[in-house]
């Protein structure tokens, strides 16, 4: 039974079932007694498609990372999933991997899923591949980006002030007598150029020396790159970086070879993640407010989708926490 069969036997349009399913006023109560009295007998429970035949909507919201497994990603993930069930929103989890071509497959089905609203979930979605046909697809729906910026009508920015952060790490390291830096980055998406850019500014301003390597994601090459440079004689007083996982690399390598963290070198991670405070010593690191970020991203997209006026782009600031490494 289905909502065709409902309204062929009441007698009525496929319209009129669908406002009785969505409580409207707009049906006459011998009308509504009508259709009710059908959906009992068959014990019929609607479908959401049914429903959204009146409102236009299947409140439905696409959620969109490229790696569930990464703790940034699965955080903020999980902080959208909650705040839209909190508003009733039903949500479709999309785990597309790295490669654009499964990105844009995904993006594809949510459309034609007809989803009310993408949220992409990380600045890997910021790429030159995926503009044309992010921007396309905002055309019909409203796109929510965290950590990336679009600078388009129907796309909203919600993001962490990544650069003004690791100034403010290089900053403080500063403050502490470190004049020898050291950057490992593992990516070179939006958010870790904005991040290469915060470093680059600091050290400039306070005159300290610095070396700059991206290195790939993970434990062993941060653990690698400073036995290297270890082995190399070169000298550093600071270890900076753009993820807490490559922090802990670089600690656990300089641990290994008798260096004494913070005495001898400082480390600052990011993100704040869980891994920060399972490592020994703990690591100090920003907070990029990844929870944050997701209930923030929600209210814009709610507001948006209410036809009320939403900031294109809504920047936060991170908070430095200091822990053991400094």
């Amino acid at each position: 039974m289905n909502i065709y069969d409902i309204a062929r036997e009441a007698n009525v349009s496929i319209a009129t079932v669908s406002r009785v399913l969505n409580d409207s006023a707009k049906v006459r109560d011998i009308t509504r007694q009508k259709v009710e009295a059908v959906l009992k007998k068959y014990n019929y429970i609607p479908s959401a498609i049914a429903r959204g035949m009146v409102t236009n909507s299947l409140k439905t919201i696409g959620i969109v990372t490229i790696d569930i497994r990464n703790l940034y990603y699965a955080n903020v993930a999980h902080s959208i999933e909650q705040s839209l069930s909190a508003l009733e929103f039903n949500t479709i989890l999309c785990n597309t991997g790295y490669d654009n071509e499964q990105k844009l497959k995904y993006l594809r089905m949510l459309v034609e899923k007809k989803v009310d609203s993408i949220i992409l979930v990380g600045s890997p979605f910021k790429d030159p591949v995926l503009d044309k046909p992010i921007e396309q697809i905002s055309k019909d729906i409203p796109i929510i980006i965290i950590n990336g910026l679009y600078e388009h009508p129907n796309i909203y920015s919600v993001r962490c002030d990544d650069k003004k952060a690791l100034e403010t790490s290089v900053e403080y390291l500063v403050s502490k007598g470190r004049k020898n830096f050291l950057y490992l980055y593992d990516a070179e998406t939006f958010s870790a150029n904005q991040k290469l850019l915060g470093f680059k500014n600091a050290v400039s301003r306070f005159n300290v020396n610095s070396e700059i390597f991206l290195v790939k994601p993970g434990l062993e090459p941060a653990y690698s790159k400073v036995k290297e440079l270890l082995d190399s004689g070169f000298d550093f007083d600071a270890v900076v970086t753009s993820e807490d996982l490559t922090a802990i690399g670089a600690l656990k390598c300089l641990i290994a070879n008798n260096i004494r963290v913070p005495e001898d070198v400082s480390v600052i991670g990011f993100n704040n993640s869980v891994l920060s405070v399972c490592c020994t010593p703990a690591l100090s690191t920003i907070d990029s407010r990844m929870e944050e970020l997701g209930r923030i991203a929600v209210k814009v997209l709610h507001k948006v989708l209410k036809g009320e006026k939403a900031e294109n782009d809504t920047i936060i600031d991170a908070e430095l926490i200091l822990r053991e490494t400094t």
